[in-house]
């Protein structure tokens, strides 16, 4: 099996600038140093010893707002204030996203008060401060850019065949998942949706979803809600997830020569990934022979007790029944 290549243009790393481009044109790049908030976590004393902790600086690279708070161009220190129910990261990944929020309303309970720059909330009780610091971060380095995101999820999720979402290319192979934000979304959602996605017969995903195909991001309507995919090389995390219901896939395509439907399913011209279900017990060549069998009905009816979910493009002998099958057309 051929694994994917990191360096596919296909699967670089999303980057803020390119999901920006995306959702919010004028939005604002920020960086931080992560070396500096694992520190500044580290001497915050345990046991309520300090009732605040010092985060290290945010480069804001552009003069913007959030809501009515004027944030200049520089760098920021951010303070949190309740250090027993917020981190910095936490604190910081907030932040990034009330910059990044298009309106200036933000969610979740949170409030402004100008006067101080401090953002807080009552359920649960959490708030932070930004205090511009100059030009450059208060460690004098260079400001870098960081990964986006809410954290790597443990489990490696697993394609075991060339496969596609919409324009985006899934070689076989294992994949990292990554969130954008880890309190928009949990890793089970991720890789249900992931699933989800790659089980969809026609590549469409449901809205507010969108897929970015250059960077293997998918967004759920916002750039702070999401996860983006990335090839894992050598050895795969111990756990491994893989599509749920599906068999070992068949080698090869099915080709329909022409436009066709099968029962409510339209099956374009083209050439078609196919899978037997895992407790199916059916081979590729039995799926095979079904849907020249289904192709050939008259009327497009399905024979006995089959039926046909147009969403996954599964084929199953009876409603609820295990025995079946599922295709999607090959990626052109």
């Amino acid at each position: 099996m051929k694994a994917p290549d990191p360096s596919s243009p296909r699967f670089r790393l999303p980057r803020v600038t390119r999901l920006r481009r995306l959702l919010l044109p004028a939005a604002l790049l920020l960086t931080c140093v992560p070396a500096a908030a694992a520190h500044a976590q580290a001497q915050a004393p345990a046991g309520g010893g300090s009732s605040t902790t010092n985060c290290p600086s945010f480069q804001v690279l552009n003069n913007d707002r959030i809501g009515n708070l004027q944030l200049p161009a520089g760098a920021y220190d951010i303070t949190v204030n309740t250090p027993s129910t917020l981190t910095c990261a936490a604190a910081s990944d907030l932040f990034r996203q009330f910059l990044e929020d298009f309106d200036g309303r933000l969610g979740g309970g949170w409030q402004i008060t100008i006067s101080t720059a401090t953002f807080s909330r009552s359920t649960p009780r959490q708030s932070f401060s930004v205090a511009r610091t100059g030009a450059q971060p208060s460690n004098g380095g260079s400001p870098i850019q960081p990964d986006i995101g809410g954290g790597t999820c443990p489990a490696t999720f697993q394609v075991l065949h060339e496969d596609h979402i919409g324009d985006l290319a899934v070689p076989a192979g294992n994949y990292r998942l990554n969130l954008l934000s880890a309190e928009r979304m949990t890793c089970d959602q991720a890789a249900s949706s992931l699933a989800s996605f790659l089980q969809d017969y026609n590549g469409r995903l449901p809205r507010p979803w969108f897929v970015d195909a250059e960077t293997g991001t998918f967004l759920n309507g916002s750039i702070n809600v999401g996860f983006w995919i990335e090839p894992v090389s050598g050895t795969p995390f111990r756990t491994v997830l893989k599509l749920p219901g599906d068999g070992t896939p068949c080698a090869g395509t099915f080709q329909v020569l022409h436009n066709d439907k099968i029962g409510a399913l339209n099956v374009p011209k083209g050439h078609y990934l196919f899978v037997p279900l895992a407790q199916s017990n059916l081979s590729c060549k039995q799926v095979v022979t079904l849907l020249r069998r289904f192709l050939a009905a008259p009327q497009n009816q399905l024979p006995g007790q089959w039926v046909v979910a147009r969403k996954s493009g599964t084929f199953t002998d009876g409603r609820g029944s295990k025995v079946g099958f599922r295709i999607k057309p090959a990626q052109t």
